[in-house]
């Protein structure tokens, strides 16, 4: 059971992990801007414009800043064409495994008075788009930084829906992620490989009503009583140990009788018993024998002989309890 919960646990951290990154990963606010209306696949433009020069405030409130020249110069390092897909699939399709062909190929960036610009090589799709007039926007997706300035063109899209009147710009994090993360999100909820999302969803949904509270309080209740086990029988085993090392020395004569109980009260831990199995070895003889076994019947003696009365001095007893502690009569 406590595997079973530990494995439950796992999968639901992973997968909330997954959850979480796909999310950011593919969530793409776009503010797309209005592309010349082609007449036809003879009038496709070759330059469009990609975003606006300078800084402007997106419908929904965001602040952006386009520096044409910076966005330019990070592409010409790069020596990467860049893609132009229908609704940004190559950021939010592609993470998941699903296909996400460009229609065109930007070749060519510019920058200009009042924008970015960029030379387009239109594919057949493209062009197919283009003449149905399904996608009549352009949306790039841009890297910025957390000030809302541009610093990477990561790819751009053909799009349905315009955002604003005027060029402007769709602000994504295209980090590239080699994990198909679907995959992934489904493999830790252990469902099959090729699960939709919306089942990755519900079993995320789901978590946490796969563990009973009451099976799980009665887990919680089951590892407190294992432990409190676990401490009992370990107290037992050093008691032996304490048992076995005092009466030793108690035999040896290295500690006396009344010596007992105050090295007792140290072995109440592993590490007291340590110290004083250390302590006693270093310990020699340092009483000697009473005699007493030899005597007849002490129990009968009225009075305390030298012996006696030398060895309750080393043992610092009055003559009470070493009449007591050796079954010997009252005075």
């Amino acid at each position: 059971m406590i595997k079973r919960l530990a494995t439950t646990a796992l999968i639901s951290c992973l997968a909330a992990s997954a959850e979480a990154e796909a999310l950011a990963m593919t969530t793409v606010t776009a503010i797309d801007v209005f592309a010349a209306e082609p007449a036809g696949a003879a009038t496709a433009p070759v330059w469009i414009k990609l975003a606006p020069r300078g800084t402007f405030v997106s419908r929904d409130g965001r602040p952006f800043e386009i520096s044409p020249e910076l966005l330019v110069e990070r592409f010409n390092a790069d020596k990467v064409s860049v893609p132009l897909d229908l609704d940004h699939a190559t950021v939010k399709k592609a993470m998941f495994g699903d296909a996400a062909p460009a229609v065109a190929w930007i070749e060519e960036l510019a920058a200009r008075s009042d924008g970015l610009y960029g030379r387009v090589e239109w594919l057949q799709p493209g062009l197919d788009t283009l003449a149905a007039r399904s996608h009549r926007y352009i949306s790039p997706a841009l890297k910025t930084d957390d000030a809302g300035r541009a610093t990477w063109l990561h790819s751009a899209a053909l799009v349905a829906a315009p955002g604003i009147s005027m060029p402007a710009v769709a602000s994504a994090d295209p980090t590239h992620k080699e994990t198909n993360m679907l995959k992934a999100i489904a493999k830790a909820l252990n469902l099959q490989d090729d699960a939709s999302e919306a089942s990755c969803l519900s079993a995320i949904a789901n978590l946490g009503s796969r563990i009973d509270p009451t099976t799980h309080q009665k887990t919680l209740d089951t590892l407190s009583a294992t432990q409190t086990e676990l401490n009992t029988l370990k107290a037992e085993g050093r008691k032996q140990k304490v048992d076995a090392l005092l009466e030793g020395a108690l035999t040896a004569k290295k500690i006396s009788p009344a010596q007992r109980a105050s090295y007792e009260a140290l072995c109440a831990t592993d590490e007291g018993l340590a110290q004083v199995t250390v302590l006693i070895e270093t310990f020699g003889a340092g009483l000697q024998a009473t005699g007493l076994d030899k005597i007849p019947n002490p129990g009968n003696l009225a009075t305390l002989s030298a012996e006696d009365r030398e060895v309750m001095k080393m043992l610092g007893q009055t003559e009470e309890e070493y009449r007591k502690a050796n079954g010997l009569a009252a005075a």
